[in-house]
């Protein structure tokens, strides 16, 4: 049965910045209902007759598992069709494709299948652009990102939706806002935007790193804030406490000489077997392994110790059985966990990672929301859009920390999020001295150069909400 939609005043907000701009980007933080704001946007516009159906670009589980439920959750949006492009054969998306719908939903890997159905149709029945996480675009030179490019100038209306647009760097942005304005703001081409905005330091092995000016986020707030709104759950809804919480480590006096032997000469001796890291990016990855208690050697995985699986378990302990979802980069790290966790607790935890389908991950998540499962482990690029883990769980943990702050902000938003009734705590097991406190100091750095950017452009949005009601 569908719900009326009650919007907030700031959804009203941000659909009206929408419909005022033909490209529009609305960077709101998960949980503050971008999909609904979306539809709303797309029922005027169908409504008055401005657009013929709408294109929507998103990750693969947001297209099953948020549009469509979306559109039938609110009664405003039931007559809107939505029709999802994806299928193992091709011909359900194909016909799919020549049926008559309000919004079409793809993903981005269904662009070049789309691109050549579209030539063999002779036009499009489409002329709306909506891409949800727009920073699966922000490097322009993707295949991905080229062939949108030309498919452009076929969209009289464009908007891009993330509540991340630049988690890694200012550069993200590029991409993105070409994509709403053809370079009108930011330049034609990444070379002058980065030439314009950042400092070029030449490293000896050939490439370049572009490193932001004191004043780069400034000017690029000044470019884009016109077509650019910027929300933050914080300041619009009553939300519960958020702590985050480190839990220190130390490695083993043995494993820590086998830690600072393959950061120093990306090799080690275990006896049986060893270590080898072609070069200092394999390394890296090597060291994260190792800091978490098992790594991949030639021929197996070699296990080193236990210290980050007994501080999960003493903190699994803690919970009494509360949900709380728990973050792995890496398959076996999810192996060895789950066998603590069915060992020590008896207790089967789920693992979403790659190979899940969306319809067995709403399954996992009802449980979870529901209180039946104490314990779910995620791959953070595997559940970092599309799933709500806020009913029951009022805790994150970060076995191992990934360097992207977008799926770093992302999966801890699976549960501090609109909805969230409880104080949430967000937990790091970080062994001290190793690769993990230079990781954890990156998302911080990132964090910051992001929210500078978009603190700015919350501040003119409040100022320009101020003057039209004065």
């Amino acid at each position: 049965m569908s719900t009326t939609w009650k919007p907030h005043p700031y959804q009203l907000h941000a659909a009206q910045h929408a419909l005022n701009n033909p490209g529009a980007a609305l960077f709101l933080e998960p949980g503050l209902g971008k999909t609904a704001i979306s539809l709303a946007v797309v029922s005027v516009l169908k409504r008055e007759r401005v657009t013929k159906g709408v294109l929507v670009i998103a990750p693969l589980r947001v297209c099953f598992s948020v549009w469509p439920k979306e559109g039938q959750k609110w009664a405003e949006f039931n007559a809107l069709s939505v029709g999802v492009l994806h299928d193992d054969i091709g011909q359900k998306k194909a016909k799919t494709l020549r049926e008559k719908h309000d919004v079409y939903v793809i993903n981005p890997d269904g662009l070049k299948w789309l691109a050549a159905e579209l030539k063999v149709l002779g036009s499009m029945p489409f002329d709306m652009l909506i891409v949800d996480e727009s920073t699966k675009f922000k490097h322009a030179s993707t295949a991905r990102f080229k062939l949108l490019k030309t498919m452009l100038p076929k969209f009289k209306r464009r908007l891009l939706l993330t509540g991340t647009p630049a988690a890694n760097n200012l550069q993200d942005l590029f991409g993105q806002v070409y994509l709403i304005d053809n370079g009108a703001r930011l330049g034609k081409f990444i070379t002058h935007f980065r030439r314009t905005y950042f400092d070029e330091e030449r490293h000896w092995m050939g490439f370049s790193i572009w490193h932001p000016r004191d004043d780069t986020a400034i000017k690029i707030e000044e470019r884009v804030r016109d077509v650019c709104m910027y929300m933050r759950a914080e300041d619009l809804l009553t939300m519960p406490k958020r702590f985050d919480n480190r839990i220190s480590v130390t490695l083993p006096a043995d494993v820590q000489r086998v830690y600072a032997k393959v950061e120093s000469d990306f090799y080690a001796d275990l006896g049986t077997d060893s270590i080898n890291a072609a070069h200092a990016a394999t390394a890296g990855m090597k060291l994260r392994q190792i800091v978490g208690g098992q790594v991949y050697t030639d021929d197996r995985v070699a296990h080193l110790h236990t210290v980050k699986l007994d501080a999960l378990a003493d903190l699994i302990e803690e919970q009494s059985g509360q949900p709380i979802l728990v973050a792995v980069a890496f398959k076996h790290e999810a192996e060895a966990i789950r066998a603590m966790l069915a060992r020590d607790f008896k207790i089967d935890a789920p693992y979403l990672g790659g190979g899940i389908s969306a319809t067995k991950s709403d399954q996992i998540a009802a449980q979870f929301n529901a209180g039946t499962l104490p314990v779910l482990l995620a791959h953070p690029a595997s559940v970092a859009h599309g799933l709500n883990l806020q009913a029951a769980a009022k805790a994150v943990c970060w076995f191992t920390l990934t360097w992207n702050l977008e799926e770093y902000d992302q999966l801890n938003r699976r549960v501090y999020r609109q909805g969230q009734q409880h104080t949430v705590v967000i937990h790091h097991i970080i062994a001290d001295g190793t690769i993990d406190e230079v990781v954890y100091a990156a998302l911080v750095a990132k964090d910051k150069t992001q929210r500078n950017l978009l603190d700015a452009l919350k501040l003119h949005a409040e100022k320009s909400t101020l003057e039209s009601t004065t």
